[in-house]
């Protein structure tokens, strides 16, 4: 029998199985399918206070929805959700206005009341009372909210912030049921049968098996196109491959570019996605020994050959941007930016300089939280090896066990830009208030009067000027290593419509149109 290698045994049963599939077309012309999509990971729990990670966003997206939308498919163009209208008061002053006749999953209408409790600190402060949430990452500037009418909805805020209207479209800003909130009793009930407006609702949520939404019918945006949408957790990439050539998944998540001439070879399944406004970072515990002492922070950016990696284990589909900033920032954005330099050659004279000499470097590194997260670190640890430097690996399993204190390490992340705005990347994670400076990492009192002058300032070229400078301060002290753009690359069955879009969201809902 001849030998049977891993490619030609995979491509054989994509032919086998798109033979199946091909001859069968009555499965497309369901009027409502049941979806299977099987993804690394799910969140702990369905509630987007609490996560705003890649697994939250794939799926608690499609439950929960704020007073305004972000349009995807139209340059992410702001759109009315919830709110079917605002107005700008005054710098300070926003108002909305309630669509009329919105759903809850339970079947109870939304009021002005829901609103303000969604802001509230009952909600804000998490189950432990201790503000573990993400609410402050988009928050921040919220002074008031309170309710005019049942319908109007008036917010204030404590400083002028321009990117108000942005921030509570893109997370951390969903409408929950008041009444489901307080007939649950407590927080871990509520986990169990959360309630928002979205097209689909929360049947189960299994660890480490997947999460089942179902319809939910009387959602304001239209009929949702599938009967429901099951997400299962298949950690590894080879299982969710074979899954969707043999039929048991019509779309797998974190498609790996080694992957994608078997899934796309033939008719029956291709592979859609592509880089993606996601910047993947190390973060730095500044202060840790040597990682406290910015020539090596600066060494271990130098040596990284940030291309090769992309060529290497991304076909070149992904690209790094110049610094932390996007195109979509408009007249912010800076041109005379650069992305992280290749100069190992600088990097071991300051490794000399520093007085290193082979002290290990913690890497606390979860198995594929993200994608080619292992791979990547295995070519790091060479390229780190190769000016003098000694890192070793500690694995953990996820965020949590990453940044269990004492940290003393650097781990993965990534910075989804969640509206587009320079508060959306490093100043939502690393300002005076971010998630990650709140672990007790790193502190720039420079960097946290200039994102504060920044994020408050409503005058163009000053903010253009503040930007700038807080760029600046972040190149120079080094307290998180940019990579590169995340790449979202999906496996599909070709008779399933659903397209991606430019973020992490996966929507199946009524406004991705290919999903109808």
């Amino acid at each position: 029998m001849p030998n049977l290698t891993r490619r030609t045994f995979v491509r054989r049963a994509a032919a086998a199985s798109a033979a199946a599939l091909l001859s069968n077309p009555a499965s497309a012309q369901d009027a409502r399918r049941k979806v299977v999509v099987a993804l690394p990971t799910q969140p702990a729990q369905i509630d987007p206070m609490i996560w705003n990670d890649t697994p939250s966003l794939r799926i608690t997206s499609n439950v929960f929805e704020s007073l305004l939308r972000f349009d995807y498919l139209n340059n992410s163009e702001l759109k009315p959700a919830l709110a079917e209208a605002w107005t700008r008061i005054d710098p300070l002053t926003v108002e909305f206005k309630l669509r009329p006749n919105v759903k809850f999953h339970d079947g109870s209408d939304v009021t002005a009341e829901d609103v303000v409790f969604s802001f509230s600190e009952t909600r804000t402060k998490g189950p432990d009372g201790k503000a573990q949430t993400v609410a402050s990452q988009y928050q921040r500037t919220i002074k008031s909210v309170e309710a005019l009418d049942p319908r109007t909805i008036r917010i204030t805020t404590s400083v002028a912030d321009a990117a108000l209207e942005q921030k509570i479209a893109a997370w951390g800003c969903q409408i929950v049921s008041k009444k489901a909130f307080d007939r649950a009793g407590s927080w871990a009930k509520w986990f169990e049968t959360p309630i928002g407006t979205g097209p689909y609702r929360v049947v189960w949520n299994r660890k480490d098996v997947g999460v089942l939404l179902a319809a939910h019918d009387g959602y304001w945006g239209g009929r949702p196109p599938h009967e429901s949408v099951e997400f299962r957790v298949v950690p590894e990439a080879a299982s969710r491959q074979n899954g969707l050539l043999a039929g048991d998944y019509d779309l797998v998540s974190d498609v790996l570019p080694d992957q994608f001439d078997a899934m796309s070879g033939t008719g029956a399944f291709e592979v859609v996605g592509g880089s993606i406004p996601n910047l993947r970072v190390l973060v730095i515990d500044t202060t840790a020994p040597w990682l406290s002492d910015v020539r090596i922070r600066r060494a271990m950016s130098l040596a990284l050959d940030r291309q090769l990696i992309i060529d290497s284990l991304w076909r070149g589909r992904i690209d790094v941007p110049r610094n932390a900033q996007y195109p979509a920032f408009g007249a912010l954005y800076d041109d005379g930016q650069k992305a992280p330099a290749y100069d190992p050659e600088q990097a071991r004279k300051l490794v000399a300089e520093a007085g290193y000499r082979g002290e290990p470097i913690t890497y606390r590194l979860m198995n594929n939280w993200y994608p080619n997260e292992v791979l990547t670190a295995q070519i790091m640890l060479a390229m780190w090896q190769a000016v003098g430097l000694n890192v070793r690996i500690e694995s953990v399993e996820n965020i949590s066990q990453a940044q269990k204190q004492p940290i003393q390490a650097f781990w993965d992340s990534s910075i989804l830009l969640f509206w587009p705005d320079p508060t959306a990347l490093y100043w939502r994670v690393a300002g005076e208030n971010g998630s990650w400076t709140r672990l007790g990492i790193w502190k720039s009192e420079e960097f946290f009067a200039a994102g504060a002058k920044f994020e408050r300032s409503t005058d163009a070229e000053e903010r253009k000027a503040l930007h700038h400078a807080m760029l600046e301060i972040i190149h120079d002290q080094v307290p998180i290593i940019q990579l590169h753009n995340n790449g979202a690359f999906y496996g599909k069955r070709r008779d399933f419509s659903w397209r991606p879009y430019p973020s992490l969201i996966m929507d199946f809902g009524p406004f991705n149109m290919a999903g109808a």
